[in-house]
């Protein structure tokens, strides 16, 4: 009897840790984000936020701060004022971003866990940018990734689980979306040591009537931007369970291959300035994500917000951004595009 109880509770004791191990796993995705600019030298205040942004993800935060995990792109880096910008032909048009370093607390009070630094303007300050802007993110704890060299994968321990994130853009120093074969071999790595894979990705065209997937490679700028459909799938295949999309500035669809969520952009979600906030382009949503033990999407949600100049998201009770998804998806992707219901909840096709 003593044996067998011995037995019954070892098994008792394996079985809960199994359990525990088996609980399904909640992210939280955002856009781009760039809290504000100190660039133009000259400009002094007039792109920062009021009391240092610390109110920019007020309505947010509680949502973020219930995922498991949280992460969005860094448009921009962080800096202290100087260094060598990124040619500009008029300074009063250029789009560079240079954040003040302190703002990172802005990311980590509000929950962030994860930020993609593949974009294209990473690299508004060459590789001094970069590097202070992977330091600050590091010094607070904030994991990042998308960097040739420089930090190209990451990995967060999470409730017993390992998850691996990396970045791609089309963009100097950064991994690039348009060398799909080397794509697949790092996210092939990162499976083989992680419980699952995220992938971000910034590419496609930009500005408002950019919405849809073309299934095709993009330009603008005069360089091809990827062709993300293809990137997407490839790396689901390769072993990433969750991938999310980001750099048109609008929001684009949704769809679910082989049981694993691709969302093609999320567009804008904290831009107060120097970015376009007019129409579609100011929708702002945040999406939870919740995937199971394989990484496949058991169900999530389209948290409707947009965005004001000098604000961050602020909550849209309209629901515009749900409904926008929704047609995107079903035109874009018809066979694979989820179930997205009135209330933003998004749920895999039968």
């Amino acid at each position: 009897m003593r044996v067998f109880r011995a037995f019954l509770l070892t098994s008792v004791i394996v079985f809960a840790a199994a359990a525990a191990f088996a609980q399904n796993t909640t992210f939280a995705f955002a856009g781009d984000i760039m809290m504000g600019t100190t660039f133009p030298d000259d400009s002094r205040d007039s792109f920062l936020p009021k009391n240092d942004g610390k109110a920019l993800f007020d309505d947010v935060r509680e949502i973020i701060q219930k995922a498991n995990v949280a992460a969005g792109n860094l448009e921009g880096v962080f800096m202290e004022p100087g260094g060598k910008s990124k040619r500009c032909s008029d300074s009063t048009i250029c789009y560079v971003f240079r954040m003040p370093p302190h703002y990172v607390r802005n990311l980590k009070d509000t929950g962030f866990d994860f930020m993609s630094i593949a974009n294209n303007h990473v690299n508004d300050f060459g590789t001094e940018g970069m590097k202070t802007t992977f330091a600050t993110l590091s010094g607070a704890g904030i994991a990042a990734a998308g960097l040739n060299r420089i930090a190209e994968t990451a990995i967060i321990k999470r409730n017993g689980k390992r998850i691996g994130f990396t970045a791609f853009s089309p963009s100097a120093g950064t991994l690039s979306i348009l060398d799909i074969k080397n794509a697949k071999r790092i996210v092939s790595r990162l499976d083989s040591i992680c419980d699952l894979v995220v992938v971000s990705f910034h590419g496609g065209a930009e500005g408002a009537k950019t919405s849809h997937v073309p299934h095709a490679m993009e330009e603008a700028f005069g360089y091809k931007r990827g062709n993300v459909e293809a990137f997407a799938r490839a790396v689901v295949d390769a072993g990433a369970d969750i991938v999310y999309g980001h750099g048109p500035h609008v929001v684009r669809a949704i769809e679910i291959y082989k049981g694993h969520i691709i969302m093609y952009s999320l567009g804008n979600f904290c831009t107060p300035y120097r970015v376009s906030l007019a129409g579609i382009c100011g929708y702002a949503p945040l999406v939870t994500v919740e995937v199971n033990d394989a990484g496949k999407l058991v169900k999530g949600r389209i948290h409707p917000f947009v965005q004001k100049r000098g604000l961050g998201p602020i909550k849209d009770n309209t629901g515009k951004v749900i409904n926008r998804i929704r047609e995107l998806s079903k035109a874009d992707f018809p066979s694979t595009c989820p179930r997205i219901e009135d209330n933003g909840v998004i749920l895999p096709r039968n």
